[in-house]
């Protein structure tokens, strides 16, 4: 059956019309959801490096106030223990460069000071689901297996 305008009305134009919108749609749906999926898990981890920070920051200052000579390594498993409740935790390195690495740092001035701060700095390297997330979350534009989380945190000496 040919319409007015001289196109058939069978259905058959159509059919092929699907499968070129599906070939064009789909890439970008996929994209999307392994977007969306990849910012959830980035969310999950900068939570827990957040945490991490603050629960060995809070430890470092009692201890610290207290004038303990091991804080620092107290608080270093502190961390290490928080992170493993939500990350999979990999080696302690100086630089982390790899999935599942981490650094920690922590700074007391005068130990069994009340009042003064302890702060310590976190950093985690997290997986990469999506690789262009590393371009909007990381620094530079180098699209790499893994992006660097960062947390820091303060607290007096008790």
């Amino acid at each position: 059956m040919v319409s007015v305008w001289g196109c058939r009305r069978d259905g058959r134009g159509e059919r092929g019309a699907a499968v070129v919108e599906t070939v064009l749609v789909l890439p970008l749906l996929l994209a999307l959801m392994f977007a969306t999926v990849g910012f959830g898990v980035a969310a999950v981890a900068k939570a827990v490096v957040t945490n991490a920070a603050r629960d060995s920051a809070r430890l470092a200052a009692i201890e610290c106030g207290q004038g303990n000579a091991a804080w620092r390594t107290d608080a270093a498993d502190a961390a290490q223990e928080a992170l493993g409740r939500g990350l999979s935790v990999g080696q302690r390195s100086a630089s982390p460069d790899a999935y599942g690495q981490w650094e920690f740092l922590a700074t007391c001035p005068e130990p069994g000071v009340p009042g003064d701060p302890v702060s310590v700095d976190l950093t985690y390297d997290e997986v990469n689901l999506f690789p262009p997330l590393a371009v909007l979350l990381g620094r530079g534009s180098a699209i790499r297996p893994y992006f660097t989380l960062r947390a820091s945190a303060v607290f007096p000496e008790e």
